[in-house]
C-alpha cells in the first residue's frame, strides 16, 4: 500500500470511526494499516494486534503465538525488564486485570514495549527499520507456539524513548503495576489504552508485585525520603537517630514497606566488651525503635537483606571481604558466612536475579560483579556502569522484583539504571547530599491518568 493511500485511509477513518481518528493522531495505526487494512478498518480490534500471524511457523491462529501481540520480556530472558539491544518505545495500559491494588482498590496494569535496535540503519517518516537490521529473528518466544512471537511486530505507540528516532521490531513487553513514566522518565504520561490485554499473563510475572525503590539520605539524624523517583517529587522528613549512628534500611517485619534503622558502637556487658546495637522501625517517622538487640563489633559495615527468601529482611555485617547473613533480627550467631570480592571494594547486596533472595556483590573501579548465591565463588554477573570516583547504590527503581545499579556523583546527583547490564541512567536526580539510602512503600494512591477521549467527547475503553 502506497503512503498516499495510508494517509488517505487515515483520513477516512477520521471522519467515520472515532477511535481509530483518535489512534491515527496518535500516531499508532500506520503499521497496521500497512499490513492489513481491510481487517482494521472492518473489525473492531487495535491497531497493535491487527492481524493472526504465525511468524512463519506451523502453529495454529488458535495459538498465543499467533494473537498478534508479543512476548512478555520475562519468558525470553529471566526478567521483567527491556533486553540489552532494546529501548522502551511505548506503553498503554488496562484497566479492571485485578492484578493491580492499593488499599484494595484496582489500579491500571501497564504494558510497556521493548523495541530493537537498528544498528546503523535508517528509518523513513514512521520512525521503524526493516526487520532485517534487527539483532533478533522474527519467531514464537523461545520456538514455542504457546508463547506469542517476539521480534516480529514493527509498531511503535511512541510515548517512551522518543530520543531513539529510529527503531526495529518489539521484540517483548514488559508488565508493571508501575506507571511508565516513573519507570522510566523518558516516557510520557500520554494514555493509551488495550483492555482487551488485562489478562494477558505469564508465570514468570508473579514473582512478586514490588513498588519502585526510591532514594533517600541521612544527615546527623534527619531523614529526607524521595516519594517519587523524581526532582520534583515531594519529600517525606522526619528526625531518627543521632549524627554518629549508621542509618539501615529494611522491611522488618515482611509487611513490604521499607523502613528506617540506625546502628551504633555500644559498650555491653561487664567486660565492657563492644559490639553493634541495631534499633529497627517498623513505621517510616520518628519515634522509639521496636526492636533493639545487637548483632556485629566495630568495624563491621551493616548490611540488611532477605538473605534467605522469607519476605523478611534481616541483618548481616561485612568483616574485611566476610559476609556474616543473620536470618533472624535478633542477637546470635550467623547463620551463613561466607567470604566475597576484596578488602577495599566497595561491597553492595540486592536481589540480581528477581528469586527473591538477597545476595552479594561488590564494585571496583567503576566494574560492578554480582553474585546470584550466597556463597563463595565467582560472580555470575560483571558489567561497567558509573565512573570509580562514584558511590554505587542498589534498588528495585522500576519495581519489577529484581535491584539494579545507581551511583550518585558529586555528592548529589543520583543516575539510576533499570538493568544490570553496561548502559546509561533510565532515572537521574538531584538529592542534597548526606548518608545514602533506599527505602520503598506501598503508595496510598497513584497518579491518575487521563483517559483518551474522542473529539465528540466519547470516552475511550
Amino acid at each position: 500500500m502506497s503512503t498516499w493511500l495510508v494517509n488517505k485511509t487515515s483520513v477516512l477513518l477520521d471522519r467515520k470511526v472515532d477511535r481509530r481518528g483518535f489512534l491515527r493522531r496518535a500516531a499508532m495505526v500506520g503499521t497496521a494499516l500497512v499490513v492489513s487494512p481491510l481487517k482494521f478498518t472492518m473489525q473492531p480490534v487495535s491497531a497493535y494486534a491487527a492481524i493472526c500471524s504465525c511468524s512463519g511457523s506451523s502453529c495454529n491462529c488458535s495459538d498465543l503465538c499467533c494473537d498478534g501481540y508479543t512476548e512478555f520480556c520475562c519468558t525470553l530472558t529471566g526478567e521483567n525488564g527491556c533486553p540489552p539491544g532494546s529501548t522502551a518505545a511505548g506503553w498503554w495500559k488496562a484497566d479492571g486485570s485485578g492484578f493491580c491494588t492499593v488499599d484494595g482498590v484496582g489500579q491500571p496494569r501497564y504494558y510497556i514495549d521493548c523495541n530493537a535496535s537498528c544498528n546503523g540503519c535508517t528509518c523513513g517518516g514512521s520512525g521503524l527499520c526493516s526487520r532485517s537490521c534487527a539483532s533478533c529473528n522474527c519467531e514464537c518466544g523461545n520456538k514455542s507456539c504457546k508463547n506469542r512471537k517476539a521480534c516480529c511486530t514493527s509498531f511503535r505507540y511512541g510515548q517512551c524513548g522518543n530520543d531513539v528516532t529510529c527503531l526495529g521490531p518489539i521484540i517483548c513487553r514488559v508488565i508493571t503495576c508501575t506507571p511508565p513514566w516513573v519507570w522510566d522518565s523518558s516516557c510520557s504520561t500520554t494514555s493509551a489504552t488495550d483492555n482487551n490485554t488485562r489478562f494477558h499473563d505469564a508465570p514468570c510475572l508473579h514473582r512478586s508485585i514490588n513498588y519502585p525503590a526510591l532514594p533517600g539520605v541521612y544527615t546527623a539524624g534527619d531523614w529526607t525520603l524521595k516519594n517519587g523517583n523524581s526532582t520534583a517529587s515531594p519529600n517525606t522528613n522526619f528526625s531518627y537517630g543521632l549524627s554518629n549512628e549508621i542509618p539501615v534500611v529494611g522491611d522488618w517485619n515482611g509487611d513490604g514497606t521499607r523502613t528506617p534503622g540506625v546502628v551504633r558502637n555500644s559498650r555491653f556487658g561487664r567486660l565492657g566488651d563492644e559490639v553493634l546495637w541495631w534499633r529497627l522501625k517498623n513505621s517510616v517517622g520518628g519515634g522509639q525503635p521496636d526492636l533493639i538487640f545487637s548483632y556485629g563489633r566495630p568495624g563491621d559495615i551493616p548490611i540488611v537483606g532477605d538473605w534467605n527468601g522469607s519476605g523478611v529482611e534481616t541483618v548481616g555485617v561485612i568483616r574485611g571481604n566476610e559476609f556474616r547473613l543473620r536470618n533472624a533480627n535478633g542477637t546470635g550467631e550467623p547463620d551463613n558466612v561466607f567470604t566475597f570480592g576484596q578488602v577495599g571494594d566497595q561491597f553492595i547486596v540486592g536481589d540480581w536475579d528477581g528469586d527473591g533472595v538477597a545476595t552479594p556483590g561488590y564494585v571496583r573501579n567503576g566494574t560492578w560483579y554480582l553474585r546470584n548465591s550466597n556463597s563463595a565463588g565467582q560472580p555470575d554477573i560483571v558489567f561497567n556502569y558509573g565512573l570509580p570516583t562514584d558511590t554505587p547504590i542498589v534498588g528495585d527503581w522500576d519495581g519489577n522484583g529484581s535491584d539494579t545499579p545507581g551511583v550518585i556523583r558529586n555528592g548529589t546527583t543520583w543516575l539510576l539504571r533499570n538493568g544490570n547490564w553496561t548502559g546509561g541512567a533510565n532515572i537521574s536526580l538531584e538529592m542534597p547530599p548526606g548518608t545514602p539510602l533506599v527505602w520503598s512503600a506501598s503508595p496510598t494512591a497513584m497518579p491518575e491518568l487521563p483517559v483518551p477521549e474522542t473529539d465528540d467527547g466519547t470516552r475511550l475503553i
